[in-house]
């Protein structure tokens, strides 16, 4: 059986700490591996998320559902993030959000019991996770501010700096959704930049 690969997990963590062998080898022991396919939901409205997730390869989203049943996607993971619904998961409330894999992934998985195991276990997991969501706070309030402040034509050059590899990747009403402007508003802005290139 092939043995799971941590390298691209290790070389993610070590920009936060720095864990000794043994550490992660106990790390290794109380995580698990997963192989999701394509649109499977991983954390559903109005369920309490009891996992999340490392991605080794693949893409997620989350997204929010309208009283229209329109969906707005609030964030998209790709490969060497941490995905999850995390005021479900940290909180233990049910989801406002939907969580879905938007690609075949591989993914490493940390459950809510296994991760309050390693916070006493291996300390050093306590300063990881809180660096992650200071990281991730600063860059929600990054979205928001471009949200208000931004036209959608800077917005979508930001986007493109940001994540040149991803416009292939996410169907466009996806990005879309993300960058708060329409499928149609997205297409005018692209054939605007073709037509400058």
């Amino acid at each position: 059986m092939k043995q799971p690969n941590f390298d691209n997990f290790w070389k993610f963590t070590d920009q936060f700490v720095s864990f000794s062998d043994d550490e992660k080898e106990h790390i290794k022991k109380q995580v698990t591996f997963r192989n999701v396919p394509k649109n499977t939901i991983l954390v559903d409205l109005e369920q309490t998320a009891k996992e999340v997730f490392f991605i080794n390869k693949g893409c997620l989203r989350f997204y929010y559902l309208t009283d229209e049943g329109n969906e707005i996607t609030g964030f998209i993971f790709t490969e060497n993030m941490f995905a999850g619904s995390h005021e479900s998961f940290f909180s233990q409330v049910p989801s406002t959000q939907v969580l879905e894999t938007l690609e075949d992934s591989a993914l490493i998985v940390f459950s809510y019991e296994k991760l309050h195991q390693l916070y006493n276990e291996v300390p050093k997991m306590n300063t990881l996770v809180r660096k992650l969501l200071e990281q991730r706070m600063t860059h929600a309030q990054k979205v928001i501010a471009s949200l208000i402040i931004n036209k959608p034509q800077d917005r979508y050059t930001t986007y493109q700096k940001l994540h040149p590899s991803l416009e292939n990747r996410i169907p466009q009403h996806i990005l879309a959704s993300f960058m708060g402007i329409t499928p149609v508003s997205l297409s005018r802005i692209r054939s605007r930049k073709l037509k400058k290139e």
